[in-house]
């Protein structure tokens, strides 16, 4: 409660309602006492705490505490009358129009941000914050490396032994608090148990990027790697704007309409397949080759807007799960779809029977390995979606590699070029030979791609 704290003297105006904004993020003495202070500027305070959504879109992180813990720590406050969340920094008017506002009180470091603003509906004041306290503070002493030196002073398998005489000074110990010692008795410290994942509970699009299904052997190979892994992180960088920008669903005469996600770019790409076999099959080389390339854009895009969407709360509902077994197998489709076409266009009465053997040999090796891949992909999904983890003692992996995508970037690349070596590899012999290449370097991948999984299965 607001009282016990800092008591506050002055009378409020009567009949005024006043409004403000915050995270409430780890709430402390600052948040406390700006909020008392708020509510002497009228009789009544209503409170915007920003919604989860909204401070990704900020800080491109969320805050420590959900929404509806921070708007219940607010709403128990006995100096705020009403909490409602605040989904836009853009709708700052609207909100004090439809809370009949008054007055809006800020902290000083939004002085005169919002005057022009809310010229005409209601005066603003901006008050100075509390010096020594914030929630960035507070979360700086809180990291990672103070939690592990504080676990340090127990033994490894959580039994009790005296904390250090001389625990870590953090800000926390500063601030003012009924109990000001809390001291650990000498009992056992024990362990939480530690909960079994629900069947599919493994998968989160929000997820680290990529990881390495291995370490590569030869320089060659992991400087393709790092180029690559660095060539993924630029296209997030580039997409994501777009992908937070665009809206997931449309609104057509009342009704509700679901038009960007990751599943329908990934269901668009696989129709791509036909444009690329009719293109080849009618002599539009370079509009196949160019649309093989187009679908390894999508094939980014599509992981972009699955990964935004899951950070900014959008596709809550949706099976990440599902979407990622999609996004895996429409892949497969679309590239042995191609490989497919591509065998049926050839000519393979003309040129050199070596080199029309050489590209038949590599589309057949492409087959076997996107078949062997879809088959255990299939299995680890089905595993991975209903049988709980804590049964088989392993966990499959689905986490996307780096050498699959640079797999897939090859095979895509390695397509391309045969397209244009169509209908006879012989007489296109530099695009045939370069498209082998990289057809190879996509069956080298593949192997390291397909042994991470089932390494992952015998873990």
């Amino acid at each position: 409660m607001c009282k016990p704290s800092v008591p506050i003297t002055e009378p409020r105006p009567a009949g005024r309602t006043v409004i403000t904004f915050g995270t409430y993020d780890l709430f402390h003495f600052g948040h406390l006492r700006i909020l008392q202070r708020s509510a002497t500027y009228g009789d009544r305070l209503v409170v915007g705490v920003s919604s989860d959504a909204l401070n990704y879109s900020k800080k491109q992180k969320f805050p420590a505490i959900g929404q509806e813990q921070r708007m219940a720590i607010v709403a128990a406050l006995e100096c705020v009358d009403e909490v409602f969340l605040e989904d836009s920094l853009e709708l700052k008017k609207d909100y004090c129009i439809q809370h009949g506002a008054d007055v809006l009180v800020m902290g000083d470091d939004h002085l005169n941000e919002y005057n022009e603003m809310l010229e005409g509906v209601c005066d603003c004041e901006y008050l100075p914050r509390t010096d020594g306290v914030s929630s960035t503070m507070i979360k700086q002493h809180l990291s990672s490396d103070s939690l592990r030196s504080m676990d340090s002073n127990y033994s490894n398998d959580g039994q009790g032994e005296q904390p250090s005489s001389s625990p870590p000074t953090s800000l926390l110990h500063r601030l003012p608090t009924e109990d000001s010692q809390v001291k650990p008795t000498g009992d056992s410290i024990a362990e939480p148990p530690t909960p079994t994942p629900a069947a599919g509970a493994q998968y989160s699009a929000a997820g680290k990027n990529l990881v390495r299904a291995t370490t590569q052997s030869n320089p060659v190979t992991k400087f393709l790697v790092d180029m690559h892994d660095l060539y993924y992180a630029w296209i997030m960088r580039v997409c994501t704007p777009f992908c937070a920008w665009m809206p997931r669903e449309l609104v057509m005469g009342g009704q509700s309409y679901t038009v960007f996600t990751a599943n329908i770019v990934t269901y668009g790409r696989g129709f791509l397949a036909i444009v690329i076999a009719l293109a080849m099959k009618y002599g539009y080389l370079w509009t196949a080759g160019g649309m093989v390339m187009y679908h390894d854009f999508l094939d980014h895009l599509d992981g972009v807007v699955a990964k935004q969407q899951a950070l900014d709360g959008r596709s809550k509902g949706d099976d990440g799960m599902y979407g990622a077994f999609v996004d895996a197998q429409m892949d497969k489709l679309v590239f042995c779809l191609s490989l497919w076409s591509f065998l049926l266009v050839l000519d393979y009465g003309a040129g050199s029977m070596w080199i029309t053997a050489l590209v038949v040999v590599t589309c057949a090796t492409l087959f076997a390995l996107e078949f062997t891949i879809a088959g255990v992909r299939t299995q680890d999904y089905f595993r991975a979606k209903y049988t709980p983890v804590s049964s088989t003692g392993s966990k499959p992996a689905l986490r996307a590699v780096s050498e699959g995508k640079l797999k897939q970037k090859f095979e895509s690349v390695g397509i391309a070029l045969y397209c244009l070596a169509l209908p006879n590899p012989t007489e296109a012999v530099a695009a045939t030979v370069a498209g082998s290449v990289c057809l190879f370097f996509a069956a080298y991948y593949s192997t390291q791609s397909l042994a991470h999984k089932l390494r992952a299965r015998a873990d």
